[in-house]
């Protein structure tokens, strides 16, 4: 299904909704306001496709809403 572009729109409403209105993305950020902020912790609590995460994890850094951080040791990058 082809879903309507807000990008456009000089409203920041239709704006915002055109970065967080897919069904994942606001899922992730509801996990992230919870709490997760490592890539695994997103896909095990979502169940989410690897490659369907990372796009939207992308997107979400492009867009400035999340941010990479620096490997912890031993870890995974985190999102913040």
């Amino acid at each position: 299904m082809k879903y309507k572009k807000f990008d456009e729109m000089n409203c920041s409403l239709a704006q915002t909704l055109d970065v967080v209105g897919e069904r994942w993305t606001l899922l992730i950020l509801r996990d992230a306001f919870f709490g997760a902020r490592k890539f695994s912790q997103f896909q095990a609590n979502l169940g989410i496709a690897r490659n369907i995460l990372a796009t939207r994890l992308a997107r979400l850094v492009d867009e400035g809403i999340f941010e990479r951080t620096a490997v912890s040791q031993g870890g995974m990058p985190t999102i913040g």
